[in-house]
């Protein structure tokens, strides 16, 4: 039997375990027995990138995906390009693997990921890594304009993704959202001009479905010369066009990817010379 196959199987047979060897217990026992194995399990995974080792929480089995670079190498690739000592924007960070990618390597980040399971995991990891020098990571959503509103989730389980901020249909899985979590908005251009941060030379944006109304409150960001790329996860035809016109008015030309049909997927534009 492959390992794939067999690591379901264990699992299964070690909660069940835990449920045999706890049963004597009281119920409130139980449930502490249960709590004190969680926390002294930590699952953690090295990956060992050419940077140097990264480690991955790994609370969740989608924590565990994620930790798998190989899995976006035009994404690695783009990282790996950056000149030293330049800061990179992570919007929809998620658990923060390239947020953590470009810290070891030696890069300033600031990271953003308003779900709150997976900004718990994103500060954990960013704790494992002690890059909390290196990386600064926010619990909020950026959009269009500033304001208080919703961030409808598709799930709630840690590292899950297809979540739309002060927007619920705007993407395949808008039928499947359920949990609303109130969350803090701001536009890039606000961000920027209301607090001391290091400005981006690159932004990765990768949200699931409100990339355009991201770039549309970025204008002002997306002139200015020290932003050298921008990486956007693109999901359809039309939105490709309409991105593609801002980044161009902004002077971000596309560069053809090395795979895919050119017009979804990650993106990457850079400044014209």
């Amino acid at each position: 039997m492959r390992r794939p196959e067999l690591a379901p199987l264990v699992a299964r047979f070690a909660i069940a375990l835990i449920g045999l060897l706890s049963k004597p217990l009281g119920s409130r026992a139980r449930i502490f027995v249960k709590a004190l194995i969680m926390e002294r399990l930590e699952p953690i995974w090295v990956n060992p990138t050419k940077f140097g080792p990264i480690a991955f929480y790994c609370p969740a089995t989608w924590p565990y995906s994620r930790s798998d670079m190989a899995k976006e190498p035009d994404t690695s690739r783009w990282v790996e390009s950056f000149a030293q000592d330049e800061v990179l924007w992570d919007v929809g960070a998620n658990v923060g693997v390239f947020s953590l990618l470009a810290a070891r390597k030696g890069h300033r980040v600031v990271a953003f990921e308003p779900a709150a399971g997976s900004y718990f995991v994103l500060a954990k990891n960013v704790e494992l890594n002690a890059f909390d020098d290196r990386i600064t990571f926010l619990n909020i959503a950026l959009t269009d304009h500033s304001r208080i509103d919703i961030l409808h989730m598709s799930e709630t389980r840690v590292g899950a993704a297809q979540h739309n901020f002060a927007v619920a249909d705007e993407t395949p899985q808008a039928g499947q959202r359920g949990f609303k979590q109130p969350c803090i908005g701001y536009s890039v251009d606000d961000f920027v001009r209301t607090f001391d941060v290091p400005f981006p030379n690159h932004i990765k944006i990768d949200v699931d479905g409100i990339e355009g109304r991201i770039i549309a409150g970025a204008k002002v960001t997306l002139r200015d010369p020290r932003l050298k790329s921008i990486l956007v996860e693109i999901n359809s035809d039309e939105a490709h066009a309409s991105i593609q016109q801002e980044m161009a008015e902004a002077g971000l030309i596309l560069v053809p990817p090395k795979s895919g049909d050119g017009r979804r997927g990650n993106q990457v534009f850079r400044r014209a010379a």
